[in-house]
């Protein structure tokens, strides 16, 4: 099941799942931050020191592309996010930015759009991801036709196996790059990304290019998905300014795809205090420990931590969650006004395309 995650420091699980981060969240934390410090809580969740402990540099998103900011209603801040996002994104249709908010309650926000296009579109093909067929982009084969200029897309900047190899795909913005890293993972989404980086511009010269008699096969993507943060929600507040509040929702979401004519991401995240808290929920829906243990005693006399159902009656399986709403956030002139998707023409070629 894909997750989104707030912060690179998550570790990849055992089992491999899919793991999104995006920048918004850590953008909207980032304000928050320059205002009040780190974030402290009672009791301070993980990803509260993590997003505290590794700030999302200044460098990473492009003011020209991003909204974020962090404030008290009374100060109107909304107004000022709304302002900023109509100029910047005049067709975004932001759906966590509130209308308003109590003067005394407290918002931060991100938004995130990027998008790149490919000089040459790249040929839709066939491939295989494990064990299955997709639909996938790369190269024709062809000696005649665009593949000389869809070769001149790709950099090579690390080859050691067929399974172990980093590419560039070149995009429209020089600034920008869209990297593809088959490699072996690493502990946390954060080690594995810099793994693929340290890799970067390790080959020169031809060994940098495509040959053409080499193939090339990328599997299209294309993702929306939703999250709550709730580690971060309900705990008080701590610190002279923010003592008494307590975030009352936490959560992203975010829309990518990767396909022959290019890549993008749009992103919304939004932290707030604002409205009531909610009420405590003592639910066990997640892994824990049970003790046993004589009042006064320095240590149980069972202990058990429940990480799977073994020991459970099952039911049967939990049905999975909405999915999240459609059309939102899409720039001007880039994919159908009704929602989220790579440009028109995305899904199986028609007969004969390239």
């Amino acid at each position: 099941m894909p997750s989104l995650c707030a912060s690179l420091s998550t570790p990849l699980s055992s089992s491999r799942e899919d793991l999104v981060f995006c920048a918004a969240f850590a953008l909207a934390w980032e304000e928050l931050r320059a205002r009040f410090g780190p974030i402290r809580m009672e009791p301070q969740p993980a990803l509260a020191d993590a997003l505290n402990a590794a700030p999302l540099g200044a460098e990473v998103v492009d003011p020209a592309w991003s909204v974020s900011g962090a404030g008290f209603g009374g100060e109107g801040i909304v107004e000022a996010l709304r302002a900023e996002l109509s100029s910047k994104f005049p067709d975004a249709k932001p759906e966590y930015l509130p209308e308003a908010v109590p003067a005394e309650d407290l918002i931060a926000y991100g938004y995130l759009s990027k998008i790149l296009k490919f000089g040459t579109t790249f040929a839709v093909r066939e491939g295989t991801f494990k064990r299955s067929r997709v639909r996938a982009f790369g190269l024709d084969g062809s000696p005649f036709g665009p593949d000389p200029a869809r070769r001149s897309q790709v950099v090579v900047h690390d080859w050691a196996a067929p399974q172990d190899f980093v590419l560039e795909l070149v995009a429209d913005d020089p600034d920008s790059r869209v990297v593809v890293a088959q490699i072996a993972p690493a502990e946390t989404l954060a080690a594995t990304v810099a793994s693929a980086l340290g890799r970067l511009d390790r080959l020169g010269g031809a060994e940098r290019q495509l040959a053409k008699d080499e193939a090339l096969s990328i599997p299209r993507l294309k993702l929306d998905l939703a999250a709550v943060f709730g580690d971060l929600i309900g705990r008080p507040l701590l610190g002279e300014v923010l003592k008494g509040k307590r975030f009352g929702e936490a959560k992203q979401r975010v829309q990518f795809h990767l396909n022959e004519g290019g890549a993008g991401a749009t992103s919304e995240a939004v932290i707030g205090s604002y409205g009531p808290p909610p009420p405590r929920s003592f639910q066990v829906t997640a892994p824990f420990l049970v003790l046993l243990q004589r009042r006064g005693a320095s240590a149980p006399y069972l202990a058990a931590w429940v990480e799977s159902t073994t020991w459970m009656e099952v039911l049967g399986d939990v049905a999975p969650p909405a999915a999240p709403p459609a059309g939102w956030g899409a720039p001007a002139g880039w994919g159908p006004p009704s929602g989220f998707g790579p440009p028109p023409g995305f899904g199986p070629p028609p007969s004969g395309a390239t």
